[in-house]
C-alpha cells in the first residue's frame, strides 16, 4: 500500500507537470475527415434537430436516435480534430523529469497492487 501511495504522489507530479508544459488550442475542423470540405457548424446541428423532432413525433424512435447519435458524434469529431496540443520549448532536463515522474509513479503504482495481492 505504501509503494501505491508514493507511486500516485509521483504519477500525479509528473502529469502535473506535463500539463502544465502543454499548449493546446481549440478549433472546429472536420476537413481532413470530410476530404477537405469543412461544414458549418449549423449543419452538423441539423442532424441533432431532426432527430428530436423525430422522436417525439414518430412511434418508432429509432432513426431520430440514430440522427442524434450521428450528429453528436459528427460535432465531437470536430471539436477533437481540432485541437492543437504542443509542448512549451524546454529543457531535456525537465522533458526527462516529467515523463520520468510518470513512468517510476506507474512502475510504483503495479508493484503496489501486485505485491498487495500477493499478501
Amino acid at each position: 500500500m505504501k509503494n501505491f501511495l508514493i507511486g500516485l504522489i509521483i504519477f500525479v507530479l509528473g502529469a502535473f507537470l506535463i500539463t502544465q508544459n502543454t499548449i493546446v488550442r481549440t478549433g472546429f475542423n472536420l476537413g481532413g475527415f470530410m476530404g477537405g470540405y469543412n461544414p458549418p457548424f449549423g449543419l452538423l446541428l441539423l442532424p441533432v434537430i431532426i432527430g428530436i423532432i423525430l422522436l417525439f413525433a414518430m412511434d418508432s424512435q429509432v432513426l431520430g436516435w440514430i440522427l442524434i447519435a450521428f450528429g453528436i458524434c459528427s460535432i465531437l469529431l470536430g471539436l477533437l480534430m481540432g485541437l492543437d496540443i504542443s509542448f512549451r520549448p524546454t529543457t531535456l532536463y525537465v522533458v526527462i523529469l516529467m515523463f520520468g515522474c510518470v513512468a517510476i509513479g506507474a512502475g510504483l503504482m503495479i508493484r503496489g497492487v501486485t505485491q498487495s495481492n500477493k499478501a
